[in-house]
């Protein structure tokens, strides 16, 4: 009897082992008989299958592993009819689930948790709650007077207060749940009436932001939660520059840098929010946290690694802020009769670059030679122009193509704009021709002759609008052009104020900083 009792209590230890350091959710669900069925979970914005079951005839299943689930949002997933419904997953990871296919929210049982038995008692609540708004809301849509609409924008307010209350009480008698800690997380926080200083608002909330969500904890990853705080965070609290966002993103990564999952995932979202992103200023963003990425992301391949640092050299030069690379440029004269002129010994050079390609069959070999007869073309220019002497309020340096379908629409419309609006307001245009590869030394030759064309098709002869290239400079590199028109906008000390504009966007900024300039201007005066 003794050894019978031993080996009873033995069991019954490693049961509760069992329960402690793994999980078992036993799952009825009606109209889903005979059916696979998958336990996910919610990984910020994704749905990420944990584990698979299959029902039997009475619609039961069993979910079971020796270790425990991160603490999250969880749910199950039905596939034969594409729905689902959510679970709480706690510290008590064994219990039992029991639903309906008819209404897989209104027939929902949960026995064994009390995570889940608090957030289904928070469901049943939100819906009366919502019940009331929408009504609420109704009303307001047809209100006419602003007093009736104060009237029912308070009254809504009431029912926001009443959902932070019943919150607020769960937490105070459930601290330590996981469900606390997600419904506490849906609370925004709010800035407290006694700051009037609309400074001090944003300080106070960029401060305190995060109240009522532990960016370290891996646990509010597992919900739906996660990104969108922070991406909230970062497009609508953060100043949206440069040194603001870097220094805001910098605080995202050490809150998560406690956890390596969380880092991992925090490192790989921002990076590729930034680089996706189609503001102006993100490429300084996305610098930072390839920089970043580099050191940091053990888990890429040295491949990846490597066109990265390839792709950030060319970036980090030419960055919204930056003083703009140095440039030595020979300029095309703004006279159709001088460029004829150089159409002669252009045909000299292509003629010779041709018997230099016969006697060299290997490429590298011709290389040098190719590049003394461009160097000794390029002294048929009259005049060399350094980026750094042009005295402008605004530079505009355009690089463009001839054969580029976006330059030969979008250089012409730029012109225009040029010299109807922006020659007046100190602007100097540079269109800077980006010539083609001497691997095809006619082409090469054939395509400089198409610029002439271009240049004297359109008359772009106005003063400030200077025509000009360079096949030696290190543009292509230093101003990361991969792809045409390229635009940079300069203020007059060079430094980038803006990038990759079209003609009228260019025109719009240029406006709004002389604006800017006349109102602080008309201040001072004051």
């Amino acid at each position: 009897m003794k050894r019978l009792a031993i080996l009873a209590i033995s069991f019954w230890f490693a049961l509760t082992a069992f329960a402690q350091k793994g999980y078992k959710i036993d799952v009825t669900i009606k109209g889903a008989e005979n059916s696979n069925i998958i336990l996910g979970y919610h990984k910020a914005d994704k749905m990420i299958p944990a584990d698979t079951a299959k029902t039997d005839a009475r619609g039961h299943a069993v979910f079971k592993g020796h270790k425990k689930l991160i603490d999250g949002l969880y749910l199950i997933y039905l596939p034969k009819t594409k729905t689902y419904f959510d679970i709480v997953m706690g510290d008590d990871q064994t219990f039992s689930v029991q639903n309906d296919t008819t209404d897989l929210y209104k027939n929902l049982k949960i026995t064994g948790s009390l995570d889940n038995k608090i957030y289904l008692d928070y469901l049943h609540f939100m819906e009366k709650l919502s019940k009331q708004a929408n009504k609420i809301e109704q009303q307001l849509k047809q209100a006419k007077s602003e007093a009736k609409k104060k009237k029912l924008q308070k009254e809504l307010e009431k029912l926001s207060k009443q959902r932070e209350d019943y919150i607020n009480n769960i937490a105070k008698q459930y601290p330590d749940l996981f469900v606390t800690k997600f419904l506490k997380a849906t609370i925004d926080v709010r800035v407290p009436d006694s700051i009037t200083d609309p400074l001090q608002q944003y300080l106070w909330l960029k401060k305190h932001y995060f109240d009522n969500f532990d960016l370290s904890d891996i646990s509010m990853l597992y919900t739906p939660l996660y990104d969108k705080k922070i991406d909230n965070y970062l497009d609508k609290v953060i100043i949206q520059h440069p040194d603001s966002l870097n220094q805001a993103v910098d605080f995202l990564l050490s809150k998560a840098r406690g956890n390596d999952e969380l880092y991992k995932w925090m490192l790989i979202h921002l990076f590729n929010k930034y680089a996706r992103s189609h503001m102006m200023i993100a490429e300084n963003v996305y610098v930072h946290l390839a920089e970043i990425y580099i050191r940091d992301a053990k888990w890429s391949s040295k491949d990846f690694i490597d066109r990265l640092k390839t792709r950030i050299a060319r970036k980090k030069n030419c960055l919204i802020g930056m003083k703009a690379p140095q440039m030595s440029l020979a300029v095309l004269p703004n006279d159709s009769a001088k460029i004829e002129k150089l159409r002669i010994p252009l045909e000299e050079m292509k003629k010779k670059g041709l018997e230099l390609e016969k006697k060299y069959p290997k490429f590298e070999d011709r290389i040098a030679p190719l590049s003394d007869l461009i160097a000794q073309y390029m002294a048929y220019f009259p005049k060399y122009i350094n980026l750094y002497d042009i005295k402008a309020k605004y530079i505009v340096l355009w690089f463009m193509d001839p054969e580029c379908s976006h330059c030969r629409a979008e250089t012409p419309q730029l012109y225009r704009i040029f010299t109807n609006d922006l020659k007046d307001k100190g602007v100097v245009v540079l269109d800077i021709y980006l010539e083609r590869n001497t691997d095809d030394w006619a082409r090469f030759c054939n395509h400089i002759g198409k610029w002439f064309d271009f240049v004297e098709k359109h008359h772009f002869y106005a003063d400030g609008w200077i025509n000009a290239w360079n096949p030696f400079d290190k543009h292509r590199f230093n101003y990361d052009i991969n792809a045409t028109p390229k635009v940079y906008l300069l203020d007059k000390d060079k430094k980038i104020i803006a990038k990759n504009l079209g003609p009228e966007q260019i025109k719009q900024i240029i406006d709004d900083l002389e604006k800017a300039d006349k109102d602080q201007n008309n201040g001072q005066k004051k």
